[in-house]
């Protein structure tokens, strides 16, 4: 009911054109109604239609710039890939050129584009021929660096050959079908994309369509009412206070063309009404005149006689008709209210309950954010201390194994070193036991000194032989560990430029860390922003609702004003209905001094009454069928013009998606929407929907 009261408060392209706001003070404006002329209404409600097919054509053409620009960066996107195929290609036969023959071709390359835009070919021939010169260069290149692994390699069996060739089939079929399904999965995003679209315009259009039908029913049935049961003057001030009540903001949102073309109907019958009732005035005054002149001749009857005339019973059966189609308007009125105020606790409670979810998915993000945040600087630490401790842990251990190693060469050292000073200790004890006489180059030594002496140097010479090898045991091992030392500081020298190098490695790791942590502190604010900007949204959204609440008591206000305008009609048809009653009582002493004439003329009259009835109706068919030939002139001139021209690619869309799904499947869920419509609206839009159909 809400949707019904208001207007939608969507973009710019889906609004109404503004209509005059009925003023709730005063009566200026019924007055103003009064006044308004036929004319002066269609003239109104043609602009407003033109204004509606203006925002459709601005509509298409938006639609129409979105679909190009995106198509324009698709063909961008494609382009760019076949550059990058086609210097990949390139590429890949240069190093199998390498592989095959150890040098690449000195041939010059093509100043042509190496690939066929999807803007430049204009047909798939062309492109079909362009793939098979781009694979013949790639066969011919591969052949001579197979052939050189063919040669290679042992000669294969027929079944590993056949072998091969049947995976190299299944795996070309594997890709051919992969690359099927990306398109026909891209293909079904986008049709997916479109049909969202549509059905979105679609309901738009059909809330549109039932808030404009529940208001201009309601008005139609008024005028209809009161050009049937007024005289001629109230008739046209009723009918210039509905056209005039149909230009309030809930009757100018419609834009269908079912609805135009109904009221083109509706004017053509109103205007061929119009000349039937300004005829009929004609003929009543006349009779008025025979019945003034007749009335001096007779006099007045009683209540009875009127009461059972058939123009009195005509009357009343008018009246209760009337009664009961003003009642069954308002439990409609009061059913709607009560459906508008369900709903509209419906949207608090739903939109409250979104408000909660998402302030409840925010906190848990944050709270999880921070979590994380945490765990990884918790493990960040430990990470570094276990690293540190490991390090700590290898130095000290090589340490410990090298001053073993140390210790260990020392005491091989020393022991040596022991036993050539005690191969030295027993020499020297020799020497002291025996002492050799000193003599003199001279003197001539006898013989047993002289075997004496002999065994002495004998003894010294072995012992001397004894001392020499641990001595020398000694002293390589001595060189050995000095020269070990000399490496070992080069080797803690380069170990001491590789701590550096590996210093300023964590130096970057922890600057890199650093900005790593400054981005996430970064997405952290713009997150933060983000949800100060959500809260102002909903802010916002309150405010709209509060606004909307207003204008709901506005809505209601009129309501009651017109609840009041109603009352007020009620009680001038009542005093209407009195007048009527004097006037039937006249004519019916009027008709008691007549009934001579009746006799002759009651056969004539009743032909000539149906006949006027039934000339009556046909032209007002007439008219009607005028107007719905002239509208379906209109049509095929403007689906003519559309099948010359190319069809649109919405057009193609919407006979895709129709040759999807079948046209059963449509019919039955335009159907089951009709279904959800009052009554009267399923009639009324049936055969159009079927027909477009």
């Amino acid at each position: 009911m809400e949707d019904r009261k208001r207007p939608p408060v969507g973009g710019a392209d889906e609004l109404a054109p503004p209509s005059k706001r009925i003023a709730l003070n005063g009566s200026k404006t019924k007055d103003d109604a009064v006044e308004m002329k036929e004319e002066g209404w269609v003239e109104a409600y043609t602009k407003g239609a033109i204004y509606r097919q203006m925002q459709e054509y601005s509509r298409k053409a938006a639609t129409a710039e979105s679909r190009l620009e995106e198509l324009h960066k698709r063909c961008v996107h494609h382009d760019d890939h076949l550059r990058i195929i086609d210097a990949w290609w390139r590429q890949l036969l240069e190093e199998m050129e390498l592989l095959a023959e150890s040098q690449i071709s000195d041939d010059p390359v093509a100043s042509d584009p190496p690939y066929l835009s999807g803007i430049t070919f204009k047909d798939l021939n062309e492109f079909q021929s362009h793939l098979q010169d781009k694979g013949k260069t790639i066969k011919t290149k591969a052949e001579s660096l197979l052939v050189r692994l063919s040669a290679q390699r042992d000669s294969l069996s027929p079944e590993a050959a056949a072998l091969e060739t049947k995976v190299n089939k299944l795996l070309a079929a594997q890709k051919d079908y992969m690359l099927k399904l990306d398109r026909l999965n891209t293909e079904k995003d986008q049709l997916s994309e479109q049909l969202n679209a549509a059905t979105l315009r679609y309901f738009k259009a059909e809330k549109k369509l039932d808030r404009t039908r529940s208001a201009q029913v309601q008005k139609m049935e008024q005028q209809a009412i009161a050009n049937s049961t007024r005289p001629a003057g109230s008739a046209a001030a009723a009918a210039s206070a509905a056209n005039d009540g149909s230009s309030d903001p809930t009757d100018v949102n419609g834009s269908a063309d079912e609805l135009l073309l109904k009221y083109e109907e509706v004017t053509a019958s109103a205007k061929k009404q119009k000349e039937q009732l300004d005829s009929f005035l004609s003929e009543l005054k006349t009779l008025q005149d025979e019945n003034s002149t007749l009335k001096s001749r007779r006099d007045t009857w009683t209540d009875e006689d009127f009461i059972r005339t058939d123009v009195f019973k005509q009357f009343k059966a008018q009246n209760e008709d009337l009664i009961k189609r003003i009642n069954n308007l308002e439990a409609t009125n009061k059913h709607l209210r009560e459906e508008a105020e369900k709903l509209q606790a419906e949207r608090t409670a739903y939109k409250n309950q979104l408000e909660t979810d998402a302030n409840l998915v925010t906190q848990e993000l944050e709270a999880d954010i921070i979590s994380r945040d945490q765990d990884l600087a918790r493990v960040r630490s430990t990470r570094d201390e276990i690293l540190a401790e490991n390090t700590q842990r290898k130095a000290s251990m090589e340490q410990d194994r090298t001053s073993i190693e140390l210790i260990k060469d020392l005491s091989t050292a020393k022991d040596d070193r022991i036993a050539a000073l005690e191969s030295q200790t027993s020499r020297l004890q020799c020497v002291e036991d025996v002492e050799m006489l000193d003599a003199d180059d001279n003197q001539e030594l006898s013989q047993d000194e002289l075997r004496q002496k002999y065994k002495k140097l004998q003894l010294d010479f072995q012992s001397i032989n004894q001392e020499l090898p641990s001595i020398e045991k000694a002293y390589k091992k001595m060189k050995d560990l000095a020269q070990k030392k000399v490496l070992d500081f080069i080797a803690l020298e380069e170990k001491i430029a590789l701590l550096i190098a590996e210093k300023s490695k964590a130096d970057q790791k922890y600057f890199a860390a650093r900005k790593d942590a400054d981005t996430r502190n970064n997405e952290i604010r713009s997150l933060r922003h983000q949800n100060s900007k959500s809260a102002e949204i909903i802010a916002q959204l309150k405010d709209l609702e509060a606004q909307t609440r207003l204008l709901l008591g506005n809505l209601e206000k009129q309501v009651s004003d017109l609840k009041q305008t109603n009352s007020t009609l009620t009680i001038e048809i009542k005093k209407m209905e009195s007048t009527s009653m004097e006037a039937v009582r006249r004519s019916e002493s009027l008709n008691r001094q007549l009934s001579e004439l009746t006799s002759l003329v009651k056969a004539r009259d009743n032909a000539s009454a149906a006949m006027r009835e039934r000339y009556a109706i046909q032209e007002a068919e007439m008219e009607k069928l005028k107007v719905r030939v002239e509208h379906a002139q209109k049509e095929r001139e403007n689906w003519k013009s559309k099948a010359l021209s190319n069809s649109s690619e919405e057009e193609e869309m919407l006979r895709e998606q129709f040759q999807e799904y079948g046209t059963q499947d449509v019919r039955t869920f335009v159907l089951q929407q009709m279904r959800r419509r009052p009554y009267k609206q399923q009639d009324a839009q049936m055969p159009y929907v079927l027909s477009s159909i």
